[in-house]
C-alpha cells in the first residue's frame, strides 16, 4: 500500500517537525494534479510522461523536447500563496490550485537515491560536467587539499580538474602529482556529506525525503515508493484520475533507463566502503526518512 498519510502526520506531530518552506509543487490544470517531484525516484520519467500528456509535441527548452524548464511555469511560488482572507477557509493555499486538486510524490529508500546518484554521476561525462560546481569539486577539495601546498598550486591543481570535469575543455592535460585528478570516490563523497553540508544545503539528489518535500506542511495526498512500483502504479493513476495513459507511463517505465532501482546488494557493496561510524552518522541523517516513511536504516 501507499504510504499511509495518516502515518505521517502522527510523526510529525510527534517530532514537531519544523517547516523547511520547500515549496517544490508544480500544478498542471490539464491534469488537474500536482505532483512534487524527488530526484532519484523517477522524476525523470514523471516529468516526461506529464510534458507528453500536458505540452505540444513540438515545444522545447534548449531544443529540448524534455527540457526541465518546460515545467517551471507550473511551478507553484510561494510568492504567490494566499494570504489571509475572510471567507470559507481554502484546503489549497495557491488561488491556481483548486481545494479537490491531488497531490502526490514518488519516493524512494534515501540510502537507495544516493547510491543511485552517485553511480550515474561517476559513469556519465555530462553528469560530471553538470555537478562538478554543485558538489564534486568541492567533494575533491574536502577529501585531498594539503594545506602545505601554496596558493599558487592550489589555484593550479584546482584549474587542472575544472578542466578534466568539464565537457568542452581541449585535451585536458594534469600534473602527475595533482591528486585532485582522479573522481571523488563513495567514501569521500560521504564525508564531504557529513563534515561539509548543512541541513539545509544539502544537494536535492540526496536531502532527505522529509525535508525535500516538507511533508509535514504540503498536505500530500499520495506518497508512492518507488520500490513498490508495480503493485501501486495503478492505483496511483486511478487516484489521479490518469488510468486511461497507463499504457504511456509503462511503455516510459519499460524503457532501460526508465525507473532503475538501485539493487539492494549495490548499496551494501557502497556502504561497505564506509567506516561503522559513517555508517551511524549517514543513518542518522535520513532517521527522519525511517520514521516518516517506514523504510529501515541499513548497516554492513
Amino acid at each position: 500500500a501507499v504510504v499511509s498519510t495518516q502515518s505521517t502526520g502522527a510523526v510529525c506531530n510527534a517530532r514537531n517537525q519544523p517547516n523547511f518552506h520547500a515549496y517544490a509543487m508544480f500544478y498542471f490544470p490539464k491534469l488537474k494534479v500536482t505532483w512534487l517531484p524527488v530526484f532519484k525516484a523517477s522524476s525523470t520519467t514523471w516529468k516526461n510522461f506529464i510534458i507528453d500528456q500536458t505540452l505540444p509535441p513540438d515545444v522545447t527548452f534548449n531544443s529540448n523536447h524534455y527540457g526541465y524548464g518546460l515545467i517551471i511555469p507550473f511551478r507553484l511560488d510561494w510568492k504567490k500563496m494566499i494570504g489571509p482572507k475572510t471567507g470559507p477557509r481554502r484546503k489549497r493555499v495557491w488561488e491556481v490550485e483548486p481545494n479537490d486538486s491531488i497531490r502526490f510524490t514518488v519516493i524512494r529508500h534515501p540510502l537507495s537515491r544516493l547510491v543511485s546518484h552517485y553511480r550515474k554521476t561517476m559513469t556519465s561525462p555530462e553528469d560530471q560536467d553538470a555537478f562538478r560546481d554543485r558538489w564534486i569539486k568541492a567533494a575533491i577539495i574536502h577529501a585531498r587539499r594539503n594545506r602545505a601546498w601554496s596558493a599558487e598550486k592550489q589555484r593550479d591543481y584546482e584549474k587542472e580538474m575544472d578542466d578534466m570535469l568539464r565537457l568542452d575543455a581541449e585535451n585536458p592535460k594534469g600534473s602527475p602529482d595533482n591528486p585532485y585528478l582522479a573522481l571523488p570516490t563513495f567514501p569521500e563523497l560521504v564525508r564531504f556529506i557529513l563534515d561539509v553540508h548543512e541541513p539545509k544545503r544539502l544537494n536535492k539528489h540526496w536531502i532527505p525525503i522529509a525535508q525535500r518535500t516538507d511533508i509535514c506542511q504540503n498536505d500530500l495526498d499520495i506518497v508512492m515508493k518507488l520500490e513498490n512500483e508495480q503493485n501501486e502504479l495503478p492505483y496511483l493513476l486511478e487516484r489521479l484520475n490518469l488510468s486511461r495513459f497507463t499504457d504511456d507511463l509503462m511503455s516510459v517505465k519499460r524503457n532501460p533507463s526508465g525507473g532503475k532501482i538501485v539493487a539492494e546488494t549495490e548499496v551494501e557493496e557502497h556502504l561497505k566502503l564506509l567506516s561503522k561510524n559513517e555508517q551511524k552518522q549517514l543513518n542518522k541523517l535520513y532517521q527522519i526518512d525511517y520514521d516518516m516513511f517506514g523504510y529501515e536504516p541499513v548497516y554492513v
